[in-house]
């Protein structure tokens, strides 16, 4: 009985992280729809990988997203951001759970 509990505990730990991607990659797609200028000049996989890591791409180097945007755009960005942000931290906590988990499940069983 506990081996199925804890089947199901990591199993639902792994299916929530896979809906925030899909939830995370949906709203990045989203806004990368909304900005016209944005989807002439960047893949989407740039796109998104310059939203994510934004530091670690200025530090790749190349033309970022953000240095064109208009004001209005600008806000978008930022306001997607913070909703994210969130998301960003359920995924962080739900992965270490899962993490621990899967080393008690080692070390335990």
């Amino acid at each position: 009985m506990k081996q199925l509990f804890f089947a199901v505990v990591m199993a639902s730990l792994w299916s929530a992280m896979l809906l925030i991607a899909l939830y995370w990659h949906v709203r990045i797609f989203l806004l990368y729809r909304s900005l016209e200028g944005v989807r002439q000049k960047f893949p989407y996989t740039e796109f998104a990988f310059q939203f994510q890591t934004p530091g670690l791409a200025k530090w790749l180097g190349g033309p970022m997203f953000r240095d064109g945007l208009s004001g209005e755009q600008s806000i978008q960005v930022q306001q997607l951001e913070r909703h994210i942000r969130t998301t960003r931290i359920i995924c962080a906590v739900c992965g270490s759970v899962l993490f621990l988990l899967f080393l008690v499940g080692i070390f335990v069983h």
